[in-house]
């Protein structure tokens, strides 16, 4: 007696190859996807965090009396404090104004802005100034020894010839003032992988923190909807 043939049926190899390699896409797509947002989350986080220590600093100065400085790195920053006793900027501190090192993906770039007045000493100029003669915030006689003022020297020199030492020792750059004001500058934490994603903070000589970009993009609405008014008013006209 011969038993009835039964049929089997599977997949072949070219049909599983195609999954597989439809499925690996598929998961290459979503990484990429994570990744951005990623990148994106790490952006709008240290930009924030760079804003509120941007405030920080310049309240603390205003209210403390103290000389107040921010160096910065293009992988991070670190907020400093003026030390008549060791005639240097060091570290402050808090937890709230600790250094801070950003994410590897991201990018600090800075730009120092001009003051109006170019008669006007640079704000920095004034900081560095004052640093080298050890001089008060309330304007005291107190000042350096002889070797305070050699060390000092020995600094400028060393920064002339390019010897500066570690990113740590150089100059800060921004300066925070007890009298409110602090050096104009624009800062820029921007994405290494895409240069189209930015945050931009500029903050002027009286300390007011704004974002450029989106003041420029309120001026071009407002541009936009005085030159609609304008048509508008014109077509009345020829109406009537």
């Amino acid at each position: 007696m011969r038993l009835p043939r039964t049929l089997q049926s599977g997949f072949t190899l070219l049909e599983i190859m195609v999954v597989v390699g439809l499925i690996a896409l598929l998961s290459a797509v979503v990484v990429s996807q994570g990744n951005w947002a990623s990148d994106d989350r790490q952006l709008e986080q240290e930009s924030a965090r760079l804003k509120d220590t941007l405030s920080l600093l310049n309240e603390r100065s205003l209210f403390s009396g103290q000389l107040l400085a921010l160096r910065l790195r293009h992988d991070g920053w670190e907020p400093l404090a003026y030390d008549i006793a060791a005639a240097d900027f060091l570290p402050i501190e808090d937890t709230a104004l600790k250094p801070r090192q950003i994410p590897p993906a991201l990018e600090l770039v800075w730009q120092l802005d001009e003051l109006a007045d170019e008669e006007q000493a640079s704000l920095s100029q004034v900081a560095e100034t004052l640093v080298k003669k050890d001089t008060s915030l309330d304007l005291g006689e107190d000042t350096v020894g002889e070797g305070g003022e050699a060390e000092a020297r020995q600094r400028d020199s060393n920064n002339e010839s390019g010897e500066e030492g570690e990113d740590e020792k150089a100059f800060p750059q921004i300066f925070f003032f007890p009298s409110g004001e602090v050096s104009p500058v624009t800062l820029a934490m921007q994405s290494q992988d895409d240069l189209d994603q930015v945050q931009r903070w500029q903050i002027s000589a009286l300390g007011q923190i704004t974002d450029p970009d989106r003041e420029q993009d309120d001026d071009d609405q407002q541009d936009k909807q005085e030159w609609l008014e304008q048509r508008s008013r014109m077509i009345e006209d020829v109406q009537e």
